[in-house]
């Protein structure tokens, strides 16, 4: 992701180019056009716009003298509801209705919070002479409030930046205090008011300009910072300013003025046509899932349907003389446990496995089994008399006395018997 961040001091617009790459920002380059006024700016916009700036994420960052600031005691640190809750608070303190500004606020290290507000009529001329040269901002904001990034690491106590035209004071890496400048007299002039006023002690002033003339020493360059620059540290003090906004964008920290009537909606507009394909996609996946569900349930309706077929069958098989039932599986169930499948106390179902394992290969069946209580009646087909008197003999230590009745040919050889007992005692 390349990041284009177009800083303008009030003199000069500067176009810096940062490249995200494994967590790092690298700095590609930049280029600069004077612009003292609103429309040198709008010519300037033009001039630096890059031909493939539709694949960059921009910035434009305006003078810290453009907005207006003022500490508040808000016990809010999220700047998404201090935007919603700051023009109610600044209502009737304001030189404009702020129906007319455009807000937005940074939490400080104090517990304060520093309200930001800009006219919302001018901060719009800039958006459009943006748009008007093809480079729209996704951030409007003010560089000097992203200068937290530059500091060296662990750094503890109060320490300033100023580039000659802002001065921002951190308190352990933390921001503490926003001032716009218009000379080095102003910038000690402004700290020797602050250790009067707030008892607020600088222990040491940073410069951003590369010529580090004036109060204060050079930022020292490291870390991130370094790295960004290759080490060099005369081009990182002089567009680090542009490194700290890009930073804090990538990190979704920055400061933006573009909120209500302002609001960026390219994004929005890029979202949704990136995501045009997925939702296709994901609608194409919901009909498919939908197809296979519903060939799944007729597949499962088919196979219930001809399951109640083949109940239906056997219960007309074991019941000739019955209607057809309402339940027909629950009315097999049911007399299945009469039976004593269910451990009920009757032995009819021990009795029928006990006959179905005496009557072996010679017995082609039982068609007609009758208990009453001890009583056996059974009536049967055989391949010959010979196999009927072998039942009978395996019947015996179940049955005594046995009766053999009548014993009737059929054309093709088989028999079809009647065998009349009484079950033991032992054998119940």
């Amino acid at each position: 992701m390349t990041y284009l961040i177009l800083e303008w001091t009030g003199t000069e617009l500067i176009a810096g180019r940062f490249l995200q790459s494994r967590g790092e920002l690298l700095f590609q380059g930049s280029a600069s056009r004077p612009a003292s006024g609103v429309e040198e700016l709008a010519e300037a916009l033009k001039a630096l716009a890059p031909a493939d700036g539709t694949g960059c994420r921009i910035a434009l960052s305006l003078p810290l003298s453009h907005f207006f600031m003022r500490d508040m005691e808000l016990p809010i640190r999220d700047r998404r509801k201090l935007r919603e809750v700051l023009p109610l608070e600044l209502k009737g303190e304001t030189a404009l209705e702020t129906d007319e500004l455009a807000f937005s606020g940074l939490p400080l290290a104090d517990g304060k919070v520093l309200a930001l507000w800009g006219r919302e009529r001018e901060l719009a001329a800039h958006i459009s002479a943006a748009v008007a040269a093809g480079v729209e901002p996704e951030v409007l904001t003010a560089a000097p409030l992203h200068w937290n990034g530059l500091l060296p690491e662990n750094m503890q106590g109060i320490v300033a930046l100023t580039d000659g035209l802002s001065l921002a004071l951190f308190r352990d890496g933390e921001p503490l205090f926003f001032r716009a400048l218009t000379t080095d007299e102003d910038c000690s002039r402004t700290l020797a008011l602050l250790e009067i006023s707030k008892g607020i002690t600088v222990e040491r002033l940073y410069r951003l300009d590369a010529s580090g003339d004036g109060n204060g020493t050079p930022l020292p360059v490291d870390g991130e910072l370094a790295a960004a620059f290759a080490g060099d540290g005369a081009t990182a003090r002089l567009h680090g300013s542009a490194w700290g906004l890009a930073r804090s964008m990538a990190r979704g920290e920055a400061v933006d003025f573009r909120s209500g009537s302002l609001a960026w909606t390219k994004g929005k507009e890029m979202a949704r046509r990136q995501l045009r394909l997925p939702i296709i996609l994901a609608g194409l996946l919901l009909v498919l899932l939908s197809a296979d569900a519903g060939i799944r349930y007729a597949l499962v309706k088919r196979d219930l349907t001809s399951l109640d077929a083949s109940i239906g069958t056997i219960y007309r098989e074991v019941f000739p003389g019955r209607k057809k039932g309402v339940d027909e599986a629950a009315e097999l169930r049911a007399e299945i446990r009469k039976l004593g499948a269910g451990g009920e106390k009757s032995q009819v179902m021990a009795t029928l496995n006990r006959l179905a394992d005496a009557k072996g290969d010679e017995i082609q069946g039982l068609y007609e089994v009758e208990i009453d209580r001890a009583q056996v009646r059974l009536k049967g087909d055989a391949r010959s008399a010979q196999a009927v008197n072998g039942f009978k003999n395996r019947l015996a230590p179940m049955l005594a006395p046995i009766e053999l009745g009548q014993i009737t040919s059929k054309p093709d050889g088989t028999v079809t018997f009647v065998l009349r007992g009484t079950m033991k005692e032992g054998a119940q």
